[in-house]
């Protein structure tokens, strides 16, 4: 039996007239009502608009016995919705939905497939739980039930872009030919196009005739909104479609032998993002009333309340031509108020007038910069001009030294320097550049002496920088870097530098008095304080992930928080992870990355300002490291090495044709340029690709050579051996 519905564009039409007919009504009836009675009005009709995108998911007679929710048979869906609100906590809600759904379903018995392009109608309504939840909230979650149309238009893919019709063979291959004995050798594999060209009405492979493709269906939503403001807010939810049809897919209980399916309706889940916004008008705030408010004296002053600068002045007390009391000495306090009326010019005074001595205002000074709590102290006292009310917490500021900023590459051994020092780090800026620093000191000293040790080593440094807690950096200027370095040092920052420039480096700084001898005496570079690593006394090892002749988008190293990027003067750009003084602790987070997928990931040692070895280092493998082998690669299994036998445009010779067939299953892959390359063989390593391509040479095939397969794409098979490393 078969039903006739309206079309649900039709119904969409038809339905959206009813809903806006009384906003129509409301904008006519203002002309000709009062200003009250319009506002009023303004208010009964509220309407918001939405739009949305999401996923369709099928529901039906097809793969029936997988996971209910298969996210493969997800197809793309967008819909717009237009909400009225009937009271603050229920709205009717009426929209539009398209999409596709959509399965493919191959099994022993039965191969079938479809797709279905879905126009939908229909009405709802929300409930929003208003009235049970904080009137400031910003998330609210909504339950719905609603009634609709919708069309269906069904297809399936049954033959490829050649006109061959898909033959589904026990072994799993497709091919031309139904798999018969006849057709062993001489069938061709196929491959599905995925180009549903076949209405599946018209199919009529059940004998259904031309039933309908509308029907009605019932749908049940969940969803939360998210505010973003007065007007607009973002909507997830899913709903859950009861249809009233069992032909969406083709299939029903009544289908005729393997093709038979439930007596259950097909249904679909649609999930969904949207942004709502409200097209309700903003009231106009009512105009306040001044009449009669032009000569009005709250403090009773003498002075208009429209001309007071000091309208609350006390019933009684003195007032300038402004409203304000008096302040004959100019500090701020008013007279009335005033326990020192002749207060000198420019004198800081206290909230009753009084000036401040020396000694106050130095206390007050160490209480707005003290951290520890040593000389802060609560007081209910406050200033005129400054105040030690409370004590002021503040985020440490960090300082690092600038080496400098890098559109192309630094030269290999200034890289080496810095990749020798376990506190370098490196930051991108918005346009491209990269900024690399050293160090990270919560003082200043420290870090004018970092500046000083680096200068003195040979490295260039650009400058001091200092980063606030949210993340900001600014300079130090160079008169505070000298102030700093003189209070330490006794010289300047390019004093400093030009002394230690003079001295032999020596092999390790002895800092401590009691450890000179008359063969060591006092080395003057002590005053620096650098640390020994500098110089080159530690090893420090890095993980080298990837080095490329472009630079990767951000993301690529995204989950890697320890992540040092240097690009140098070959035009490579390398990406290190980690900067250990032990080896142990970097074969620990190489083995970290080999894990998370960064294949070729290893270790370098960079020692003295240099990139060295690791046999050079001292650092041995331990006894019960096994050599990993292309088997315990993580893509192992992933990569497939195979023999290319030819590329063809056009008509393939009839003797190359001949010597394929007698070869069995041939891999057809078709380029953008109509060239079609046919492959054979599928092995999990190299050298069994080898063999098979040394015997292919012998039969007929001169030119036959190995690439690669990985993740679905044709590679070299270099690059199929560096995957399995």
């Amino acid at each position: 039996m078969s039903m006739t519905f309206p079309s649900p564009f039709k119904v969409l039409l038809s339905a959206l007239f009813v809903l806006l007919l009384p906003v129509c009504s409301v904008a006519q009836s203002a002309d000709s009502a009062s200003v009250s009675d319009t506002a009023d009005k303004e208010w009964n009709i509220r309407p918001s608009i939405s739009l949305g995108g999401g996923m369709l998911n099928y529901q039906g007679d097809l793969v029936a016995s997988r996971s209910y929710f298969n996210p493969f048979q997800n197809k793309l869906a967008m819909h717009i919705m237009v909400s009225q609100p009937v009271t603050s906590f229920l709205n009717v809600n009426f929209y539009m939905l398209y999409g596709q759904l959509g399965a493919d379903e191959r099994t022993l018995a039965r191969n079938l497939n479809f797709e279905s392009q879905i126009t939908v109608g229909g009405l709802n309504v929300s409930y929003n739980f208003d009235h049970l939840l904080a009137p400031d909230r910003i998330i609210e979650p909504w339950v719905s039930v609603g009634f609709q149309a919708f069309e269906f238009l069904s297809k399936t893919d049954l033959i490829d872009q050649y006109g061959n019709t898909y033959n589904y063979w026990s072994d799993g291959t497709i091919r031309d030919e139904p798999e018969m004995d006849i057709f062993l050798e001489s069938a061709v594999e196929v491959t599905r196009d995925y180009v549903y060209e076949t209405d599946i009405r018209q199919l009529n492979a059940d004998g259904f005739g031309n039933y309908s493709e509308r029907s009605f269906a019932v749908p049940v939503g969940v969803g939360f909104n998210l505010k973003l403001n007065s007007k607009m807010s973002y909507q997830m939810g899913m709903e859950y479609h009861w249809t009233f049809t069992d032909y969406i897919d083709g299939i029903t209980a009544q289908s005729r032998g393997v093709r038979q399916g439930n007596d259950r309706t097909d249904k679909f889940l649609h999930t969904f993002l949207r942004l709502s916004y409200d097209l309700t008008p903003v009231p106009h705030e009512p105009i306040p009333d001044f009449s009669g408010a032009d000569f009005g004296d709250a403090d009773l002053d003498s002075i208009p309340d429209m001309s007071d600068d000091c309208p609350a002045t006390p019933i009684g007390v003195q007032v300038d031509v402004r409203g304000c009391p008096l302040d004959n000495d100019n500090d701020g306090v008013a007279d009335y108020r005033d326990n020192e009326l002749n207060t000198p010019e420019g004198t800081v005074v206290d909230t009753n007038g009084v000036a401040l001595t020396d000694q106050m205002i130095e206390q007050m000074y160490l209480e707005f910069l003290d951290e520890s709590g040593k000389y802060s102290q609560y007081t209910n006292e406050s200033y005129s001009m400054e105040t030690g009310q409370r004590k002021t917490i503040r985020f440490k500021n960090k300082y690092s030294v600038k080496i400098g900023e890098f559109e192309e590459g630094i030269n290999d051994s200034l890289a080496n320097a810095l990749l020798s020092m376990p506190d370098v780090t490196t930051r991108v800026t918005e346009d491209g550049r990269t900024i690399i620093e050293v160090g990270s000191f919560e003082n200043l000293p420290d870090a004018v002496q970092r500046r000083i040790d680096l200068e003195s080593a040979g490295i260039v440094t650009q400058d001091l920088v200092e980063k606030d807690a949210s993340g900001g950096t600014s300079r130090v200027s160079n008169i505070e870097q000298d102030m700093v370095s003189r209070e330490v040092s006794g010289m300047s920052v390019e004093e400093a530098v030009q002394k230690n420039k003079t001295l032999p480096p020596p092999k390790k700084l002895i800092l401590d008095e009691s450890a000179y001898t008359v063969n060591r005496p006092i080395d003057e570079r002590s005053v620096t304080r650098a640390p020994d690593e500098q110089f080159g006394n530690n090893t420090v090892y890095r993980i080298q992930i990837g080095a490329f002749a472009n630079k990767l988008s951000e993301d690529v190293y995204n989950d890697v928080n320890d992540l040092l990027v240097v690009t140098t003067e070959d035009g490579l750009t390398r990406y290190y992870a980690g900067a250990f003084t032990s080896y142990e602790q970097a074969a620990a987070r190489k083995i970290d990355l080999l894990s998370r997928g960064f294949s070729g990931a290893y270790v370098v040692p960079f020692k003295e300002g240099k990139r060295t070895k690791l046999v050079e280092t001292g650092a041995t493998l331990s006894e019960n490291v096994v050599p990993m082998s292309s088997s315990s690669s993580v893509n192992f299994g992933k990569v497939k090495f195979k023999v290319q036998l030819g590329a063809f445009k056009g008509n393939i010779p009839t003797d190359v044709l001949d010597a394929m067939m007698d070869l069995g299953r041939i891999d057809q892959r078709e380029g953008g340029d109509g060239t079609t390359r046919y492959f054979t063989g599928e092995f999990n390593t190299y050298d069994e690709a080898k063999q098979l391509k040394e015997r292919l040479s012998s039969q007929g095939f001169p030119d036959a050579f190995i690439a690669a397969e990985y993740d679905g794409k044709i590679i070299t098979a270099q690059e199929g051996i560096q995957l399995l490393k």
